[in-house]
């Protein structure tokens, strides 16, 4: 019998994580280069969001899988596959109108190459820059249902995932990538030239995924205090690494890092209360939605009173898209609007 818990220091953790991945992108587009948020959030503290939420959705994906009930975990996968492509499907829809104005604002005028370019980004990677998270969770808890379903025990998932995840930070990352010998980047130009990425649900999310999985079958419990100690050390360890190798996007000390930031925050034992399952919506709608506001800043920029200095574009970015995480949100709870909670 599954236990029946709200983890809420998960709920806020997301929240948080969520927001970062926002300012993350915000600064990229939005600030200098010598800014030294760059670092502190583009390369370093975003980077830990991904992974902790892998390994969340693998965690409450799994616990309603039962190698002793194979029909009603294979039903339970390919129902939230099946979720997760819906949402993949209605937000690319959603962001079709920003992917035509960022086209016609570029500089390829070949509707072929465009329409070619589209088709490949929305298999391989994404039409938007947060939204390949999506298809990456689908295939990863798709692949780790699958070969838990025939048999495979969890340490074998998570070596397979490791070495997957090792491989993939080596190809994503220009520092280790050009140590290579000639062949091997050759052919990882080859792989890059037709699958975009190495941030996909093989290389990336099948790792994560699989720790989520271990983590919803496993007795052992790690002591919040503990688990605490090991995320603000390994957390530490990755800004070396980021300064020492470049590290922009995938991060080998990510993975111990968000391990026992996801240990941490599950031992977390706070009163139950709305506002946490609330904050969880609102994590979902930061993240998918928050490209819109970048676009929002831009076009009513000439409106806008506020300078466009750092802070001033952040104020006038992250405040309307966390009011209006929050008011989705709270509206989906209502009667009447709670079809918006289709949207996540």
């Amino acid at each position: 019998m599954v236990e029946k818990r709200q983890y809420n220091g998960l709920d806020v953790t997301k929240a948080v994580l969520a927001v970062l991945v926002a300012a993350r992108h915000m600064i990229q587009i939005f600030y200098p280069e010598e800014s030294k948020w760059r670092l502190v959030i583009g390369a370093w503290l975003s980077n830990l969001a991904v992974p902790v939420f892998f390994i969340t959705a693998g965690f409450f994906l799994f616990r309603k899988v039962d190698r002793q009930q194979p029909e009603a975990g294979r039903r339970a996968v390919l129902q939230y596959c099946g979720r997760i492509l819906r949402l993949y499907l209605l937000w690319s829809v959603l962001y079709l109108p920003i992917d035509y104005y960022n086209w016609i604002h570029g500089q390829e005028r070949n509707v072929g190459a465009a329409v070619l370019k589209y088709i490949q980004s929305f298999f391989f990677c994404s039409t938007t820059v947060q939204l390949w998270y999506l298809p990456a969770l689908l295939a990863a808890c798709f692949l780790v249902g699958a070969a838990y379903e025939k048999g495979m025990r969890i340490w074998q998932l998570l070596v397979i995932g490791g070495g997957l995840f090792f491989l993939g930070c080596i190809g994503d990352n220009w520092y280790w990538n050009e140590q290579l010998p000639m062949k091997m980047q050759e052919l990882l130009r080859v792989y890059v030239r037709y699958f975009m990425t190495m941030r996909n649900g093989i290389f990336y999310g099948f790792f994560f995924v699989a720790l989520g999985l271990w983590f919803a079958k496993t007795d052992r419990r790690i002591p919040f205090f503990p688990a605490l100690a090991g995320s603000i050390f390994f957390v530490v360890m990755m800004l070396w690494e980021i300064r020492r190798c470049s590290n922009t996007n995938m991060v080998f000390l990510s993975a111990p890092a968000a391990f026992c930031i996801f240990g941490a925050a599950s031992e977390v034992r706070w009163r139950d209360r709305k506002v946490y399952s609330r904050l969880r919506a609102v994590s979902q709608w930061v993240y998918l939605s928050h490209v819109y506001f970048f676009h929002f800043y831009v076009w009513t920029s000439k409106w806008n009173p506020l300078p466009a200095t750092k802070k001033g574009i952040t104020v006038s970015v992250l405040v309307p898209m966390v009011l209006f995480a929050w008011a989705m949100a709270c509206m989906s709870e209502r009667k009447g609007f709670g079809w918006l909670k289709v949207f996540v």
